[in-house]
Formats: structure tokens, sequence, C-alpha cells
């Protein structure tokens, strides 16, 4: 197959373009602006014992509880979840691009043909004709055209391989915010989980504290027939009575939204709310400790995605730059044709047809260099997320710490005090009844240890509440 020679002009233009490339400049490589958050060498508020935590188990942190329903929950919430499907799609839509912005550092290919015919009658003038002789023509033409072509534009700049980058860099932060989802998704099937349990274990109190006050009503109506009491004495049980009654209808819509919860978590319709078990008391761990602020950053995959936009947007920022440079192109066509006449041998041919382009930007009105400074900008505004990440991973883990140091102390409180109110029912209701002790007296005693239980249990709700927020701060979950 010959081809034709490109044209002296042609390779005159190209020639003077890569004459003039020098005084262009080089694009050099764009690095990201340095982050302005000093990372602590310590977390603050870490607890000093607790069980040292390794990348193991975040991975799987939920299983310190021991609960197989909660496990199950879990995994199957990772299966059917919608945030971690819709995070799956995310990831192969962005390895899709890449793949697009990677063909680009390739030549294209591509086969093309075509056929096509046509036919005409010729008339001949309008003027008497001999008898038997025809007045008009028939002829046709038919062709046909197949053959290969290929375009290449060569990375001369780097501006295609800042694209790639670019597209890696934003399908690896895809990856972290999949990995992020997860971390939320396992996080609020646990809070919700714990939170359903606690509510049990609060209207297993009041039902009990209900059943106590039956009890009391019965005694103080048996006293007060045989004269031992007043009216006065059972119209306080009554309305004792009727105000803790008065509580569980809430308790019960509270248990039913955190159940109906874990369904929609689970990918499931509310209507299939798992049914919980009765528990025994909240089994709370210790909080996870031995972890440097260093170790949680590199393991949050929200300052992870952030870390790899600003590498995204650095790369932007490098192909917007190579604009400024020139372009060139290779194109390649080359074909095998058929040509036929009606009543006319065929006519046949092979060719081919060598291009080459470049494109040097001389005149745009400021476009060229506003994008770069938009992309510029972009690049400082990235990093200052990735700043707000950090910081709020670091302020994420330091609150967890805090609030489960503060819920810890409490619930000790809570537990002595419930050990007393315990002593103090039992002895107001001997001395009520050697008349040292007023009626009022025990009643106020038996509320305020149904009172002290059910902050007890709060506040192992709590417990369980920041254990969880604290790994989830730790970006446990992947």
């Amino acid at each position: 197959m010959k081809y034709q020679h490109v044209p002296q002009a042609a390779t005159t233009l190209i020639a003077g373009l890569a004459a003039i490339i020098p005084l262009c400049g080089c694009v050099h490589s764009v690095r990201a602006p340095p982050s302005k958050v000093a990372v602590p060498p310590k977390f603050v508020e870490q607890v000093s014992t607790g069980a040292v935590s390794t990348g193991q188990e975040l991975g799987s942190w939920w299983t310190v509880w021991h609960e197989p329903q909660l496990d199950a929950l879990i995994n199957e919430a990772l299966e059917a979840n919608t945030d971690i499907r819709t995070a799956q799609a995310n990831v192969t839509e962005a390895r899709a691009m890449t793949t697009v912005a990677e063909s680009a550092l390739y030549p294209t290919l591509f086969a093309q043909g075509t056929a096509w015919g046509a036919e005409a009658h010729w008339r001949a003038p309008t003027i008497p004709l001999p008898p038997g002789s025809t007045s008009s023509l028939r002829s046709g033409a038919y062709g046909s055209l197949a053959g290969l072509g290929a375009s290449w534009e060569p990375d001369v700049f780097g501006r295609n391989r800042a694209d790639v980058a670019a597209a890696r860099a934003v399908a690896e932060s895809t990856v972290h915010s999949l990995h992020g989802a997860r971390v939320t998704v396992v996080a609020d099937i646990a809070e919700n989980y714990h939170e359903a349990r606690g509510l049990q274990l609060r209207i297993d109190v009041l039902d009990r504290g209900i059943s106590t006050l039956e009890g009391l009503l019965n005694y103080v109506n048996a006293r007060y027939e045989a004269g031992q009491a007043f009216s006065y004495d059972a119209d306080l049980v009554r309305e004792q009575l009727d105000l803790q009654r008065a509580k569980r209808p809430p308790l019960l819509a509270l248990l039913d939204a955190r159940r109906r919860r874990l369904a929609v978590l689970s990918g499931k319709t509310p209507e299939s709310a798992p049914v919980l078990p009765q528990m025994a008391p909240f089994n709370i761990p210790s909080a996870p400790t031995g972890l440097v602020p260093v170790d949680v950053l590199e393991r949050r995959p929200d300052v992870r995605a952030r870390s790899e936009l600003v590498r995204a947007q650095a790369a932007r920022l490098q192909s917007a730059k190579t604009d400024l440079l020139p372009r060139f192109g290779i194109n390649f066509l080359g074909g095998d044709g058929e040509l036929h006449f009606q009543g006319l041998p065929h006519f046949g041919a092979t060719g081919g047809l060598l291009s080459l382009n470049a494109y040097l930007p001389v005149f745009t009105a400021g476009r060229i260099r506003a994008n770069i400074a938009a992309n510029d900008a972009r690049l400082n505004a990235s990093v200052a997320d990735y700043d707000a990440a950090v910081l709020k991973a670091l302020e994420d883990v330091e609150d967890a710490y805090r609030l489960r140091s503060a819920l810890d102390q409490r619930s000790t409180s809570l537990s002595a005090a419930l050990s007393a109110a315990h002593r103090n029912e039992i002895a107001s209701t001997d001395l009520y009844e050697r008349g040292r002790k007023t009626f009022r007296d025990v009643l106020d005693d038996r509320l305020s240890s149904l009172n002290d239980e059910d902050e007890l249990v709060q506040a192992q709700m709590g417990q369980a509440t920041a254990t969880v927020q604290l790994y989830r701060a730790l970006g446990g979950g992947w």
C-alpha cells in the first residue's frame, strides 16, 4: 500500500511548533500545598486502661460484645444496605471512568465501510425520431469502499497521564467512601441494637416497678380495712401507679422504632423488624486504647478519601497547565474501493492517507489561564477540606473518649446509689411497720429505688453508645 507524502506546508508548520516548544516552558509536576494541621502525638482524653486495639480488632470491633444476633444483623446489613450498594456502584463507575481516561494514552483503531449505487434515465431531446428507435437511455454506477483507520495524540507534555492520575485518585477515593459507608452502617446497627436492648431493660424495670406498686396498693388496702392506714395512703399509691403505667407506651414506641430502623438498615421493610430476645444486664466492654492520632488518621476512611481527592485535584491542575502547550496528532486512513459503471469495465484502487497535525493556542481571551486559576483554587479548597476532615476525626475521638469516661463514672456512682436505695427501701418498710416512718416515706424510698435502677440502665445504654461512637471515631468497621 502506498501513502501520499505529507505536504510540505504541514511539515513546515510542525517543525515551527517544535522549534517554539522550549519557549513555552515546561509544566512542572504539581504538588499539593501541605496540610496546616499539626497532628498531636497522642489523644488527651484516651483512657490509660483498657484493651489495646489492633487493626484486626477494629475491623470487626462489634464482636467484643459476644452477641450472636448483633453479629448476624451486621453481616446482613453489610450485604444488603442501600448506602453500601450505592457506594459499591460508585466504585464500579469510577473504575470504569479510569479505563476511559487510560484509553487516551493509546491509539484508536477503527474500521469503516460504505456501499452506494445510483441509476439515471437519460432522455433524448423532444424531436421526431425514426420508427422503432428509443428516446431514452438507462445507465447506472455502483461502488464500495472499506478500510482501516487510526488516530493518536502523543502525550508529549503529560496531559493525558495527568487525567489518568486524577481518575485513579477519584476511583481510590470512592473505595475509601465505600469503607466509610461500612463504618457508618456497622455503627448505626450497633447503636440501634444496644438502644433497643436498653429499652427492653427499661421496660422490664418499669414493669417490675408497676408490679411492686400493685402489691403495695394491695398491702395498703389491707391495712386500711384493718384500720391501720388512711385512704390517703392508697390514693398516693394509685397516683404513682398511674404515672408509672403512663411511661410504658412511649418506651414501647421507642423500642419499635429501633427495631424498624434495624430492618431498614438491613435492606428490609420496616414490617420485617427483628424480634429481639430479652437480654441480661448490659455487658459493657472496655474502651479500646493504645492508638495514636497518626494511626487513626491513616485508618479513617473520610480522611483517606479526602487525601485522594487532593491528589486528584493536583493532577487536574497539572492537566490544565498543559493547555498552554502544543498538542500533536497522527491520523491514518487506508482503504480499498471498487467502482462499477453499467456497460463499462469496473475500476478499483487501494490507497492510504497519513496526516500529522499540531495545535497551539495563540489567543483565548484568558480562558486557559482562568481555568488554571480555577483549578488552583479548587486544589486549595480540597486541602482545606482534608484539614477539616483531620480536625473532625481528632475531635470525634477526643469527644468519644471523654463521653465514655464520664459515663463510666456515672454508672459507678449510680450503682452505689442503687445499692443504698435498696437498703433504704428495706429499712423504711421495717421502720414504717414499727410506726417510726410514714407510708409516704416507704413509697418515696421504693420510687427512688426504681428511679435509680432506671437511671443506671440509661447510663449503661450511654456507655454502649459511647463505645460504638468511639470505635466509629477510630475508623473501625472495615
